[in-house]
């Protein structure tokens, strides 16, 4: 389960590419194909090095009209889509 202490990377298990306002992931193993947009983008983005969850809420609340409490949920509930997905992982 992910706190706001984990630190988070990319999986070495996918490729992205910048379309536009859009980010496109490619799982390799599993040829699945995501898009994010908006807020999911700027996380990705951010996660060009790892990064505590704690430190991609505080650049969302900075950036975004939204509450401390109500980002923590939503970031880690969309971090944890990712990594089910295998496009990030916690480093250990």
């Amino acid at each position: 389960m992910l706190e706001l202490s984990t630190v988070v990377k990319r999986s070495s298990q996918q490729v992205a590419c910048n379309l536009n306002d859009e980010v496109a992931l490619l799982h390799l193993d599993s040829a699945l194909y995501f898009g994010l947009q908006g807020v999911g983008a700027q996380i990705w983005s951010g996660l060009e090095e790892p990064r505590s969850v704690a430190d991609i809420c505080n650049d969302i609340v900075r950036d975004f009209d939204v509450a401390p409490a109500e980002c923590r949920t939503d970031v880690i509930k969309f971090l944890a889509s990712l990594q089910e997905a295998g496009l990030i992982e916690a480093v250990v």
